[in-house]
C-alpha cells in the first residue's frame, strides 16, 4: 500500500504479478531498475530497453507512467502500454487534463513532488530518464534529492532552437551514468565535467526499435487512416518551438500554406507535443486537415504504425527529432523547418529549411528529386547500428549502483579521444 499523500498522483497496480510472486516466495530480488516514460515517442526509444530489462533475471524493473500518457489529447497512450506484456508500475497524473494552454512550470513542479513519493516507496537502485522534456526537470531533481541515481539517455546533443537544450545539460549534471547516442555526443558530456567510464556512445535506442520491426501491410495502414497513400507520402509532425514569443504559430502557417501547393500528396500530421501552445497547434493542424481530402490528423500512431509508415513515407516534414535520427534509417529525406533541431548531426537526406513558404517549397521540390532520393538509401547511421538497448543492458549488469550515489568532476588535463 502507498503511503498516504501519494494516492491522488499515483495509481498503484493491484494484482501481484509473476515476478512478485517469485520475490515473495524467497528468490534473490535484482537490482531495481525504474523507467519513466512520458510521452509516447519517449516510450517507443525505450520499449527495446524495457523489454530487456523486464526479461533479465538481474533486474526487477518498475515502470513508471506520466505525463502525457494519461492525457485524452494526446491519445491515452497508457492504454496502449497496459496491453503490452511489461506490468506497470505506477501511473502518475503531473498534467491536469482541462488545463489548455499546459502551464509547464506547474508541470515540473508536480513532478518534483510526485515523482519524491514515488522514489521513497519504490527505492529503485537506479532511474532511466531518456532525453529533455520540461517534467524531466522535475523528476530528475526528486531522483537527485532522494538520492536515486540517474542513468541519463541522449545526453550531449545541442538543439539551439528549443529550451530542451538547458533542461538536457541540467539533467546530465544530475546525472551519474550516461548513454550517448554518438562519439560527438559522449566528448561533449566529459567536456561538461562527467567522468569518462561514466560515459558510453551505444548509439540511439531509437534505432533498435526499427531493427526489430515488422511493417504493418500497406493495405492494413489505409484501413486505419481511412486514405490511400498515394505517392508522394508527407509524414508531418510540428512542434511548438519553445524559445521565441509565438513559438513556431507562424511558422504553422508557412507550412500549411506549403502543403497546400503538393494537393497529390499523401499527408499523415501527427499531434504536437505538450510544449506550451501544443494543443494550440494541435487545434490548427485539425482545422486544416479537416478541409483536406489528402490529410489525415492521428494523435498517436504508435510505434509500429509510425515506422511502417516512416518506412514508406518519401518525406518527412516538420521539426521533431525523429526526421533527425529515425527517417534517414528509414530512407526517408527530411525537411527540417527552424532552428528547433539545429546543432544535432545530420544525415546527407536531411535538408534544413528556414520558416517561410518559398523555403519549405523549395524544400520539398529537392526532396522529391531523383538526385536526392539517391541520398536517402539507409547506410550506416550516425547514430549507431540499433544495439543500443544490448549494450545499455551489458552496462548496467556490471554497474555498481552504490558507487553512483556520489559524483566528482572531471577536469579536462588529459586527451578524450578514446571513448
Amino acid at each position: 500500500m502507498l503511503p498516504i499523500g501519494i494516492t491522488s498522483l499515483v495509481k498503484p497496480l493491484t494484482r501481484i504479478l509473476p515476478r512478485e510472486r517469485a520475490l515473495s516466495n524467497g528468490m534473490v530480488q535484482g537490482k531495481k531498475i525504474a523507467v519513466v516514460t512520458a510521452t509516447r515517442a519517449e516510450y517507443g526509444l525505450l520499449s527495446r530497453l524495457i523489454g530487456l530489462l523486464h526479461g533479465s533475471d538481474e533486474f526487477e524493473l518498475q515502470l513508471f507512467v506520466t505525463g502525457a500518457h494519461l492525457l485524452p489529447s494526446q491519445g491515452m497512450t497508457v492504454n496502449d502500454i497496459r496491453k503490452n506484456s511489461v506490468p506497470i508500475s505506477a501511473e502518475i497524473e503531473i498534467i491536469d487534463h482541462d488545463k489548455q494552454p499546459v502551464d509547464i512550470a506547474q508541470v515540473a513542479a508536480k513532478a518534483l513532488s510526485a515523482f519524491a513519493k514515488v522514489f521513497q516507496t519504490f527505492q529503485p537502485d537506479a532511474v532511466v530518464l531518456l532525453g529533455d522534456r520540461y517534467e524531466l526537470m522535475g523528476i530528475a531533481s526528486a531522483a537527485l534529492l532522494t538520492h536515486t541515481p540517474i542513468v541519463h539517455i541522449h545526453g550531449g546533443e545541442t538543439t539551439e532552437g528549443a529550451m530542451d537544450e538547458a533542461i538536457r545539460h541540467a539533467v546530465t549534471k544530475m546525472a551519474s551514468l550516461h548513454f550517448a547516442a554518438a562519439k560527438p555526443y559522449a566528448k561533449r558530456l566529459i567536456q561538461m565535467g562527467e567522468q569518462p567510464d561514466r560515459v558510453f556512445n551505444v548509439g540511439a535506442p531509437g534505432l533498435d526499435v526499427i531493427s526489430q520491426l515488422q511493417p504493418i501491410a500497406l493495405e492494413q495502414l489505409e484501413g486505419f487512416l481511412q486514405l490511400a497513400l498515394n505517392k508522394p507520402v508527407f509524414m508531418v509532425t510540428y512542434h511548438p518551438v519553445t524559445w521565441g514569443d509565438n513559438h513556431g504559430l507562424q511558422a504553422l502557417q508557412a507550412l500549411f500554406n506549403a502543403l497546400d501547393e503538393f494537393p497529390q500528396a499523401s499527408i499523415i500530421w501527427t499531434a504536437a507535443n505538450t510544449d506550451e501552445s501544443g494543443e494550440q497547434i494541435n487545434q490548427q493542424v485539425k482545422n486544416w486537415v479537416e478541409q483536406k481530402a489528402n490529410a489525415r490528423f492521428v494523435c498517436s500512431l504508435g510505434s509500429q504504425r509510425y515506422l511502417s509508415l516512416l518506412k514508406i513515407a518519401d518525406v518527412v516534414v516538420g521539426n521533431s527529432s525523429s526526421g533527425i535520427i529515425e527517417a534517414p534509417a528509414c530512407g526517408a529525406a527530411t525537411i527540417n523547418i527552424g532552428s528547433r533541431q539545429q546543432g544535432r548531426l545530420k544525415a546527407p537526406s536531411i535538408i534544413d529549411c528556414h520558416e517561410n513558404v518559398h523555403d519549405i517549397c523549395n524544400a520539398l521540390n529537392k526532396a522529391l528529386s531523383t538526385e536526392h532520393k539517391a541520398l536517402c538509401r539507409p547506410e550506416l547511421s550516425l547514430y549507431g547500428q540499433g544495439d543500443s538497448a544490448k549494450k545499455m543492458l551489458q552496462i548496467l549488469s556490471k554497474t555498481n549502483f552504490d558507487q553512483l550515489k556520489t559524483k566528482r568532476f572531471y577536469d579536462l588535463d588529459g586527451d578524450i579521444n578514446a571513448i
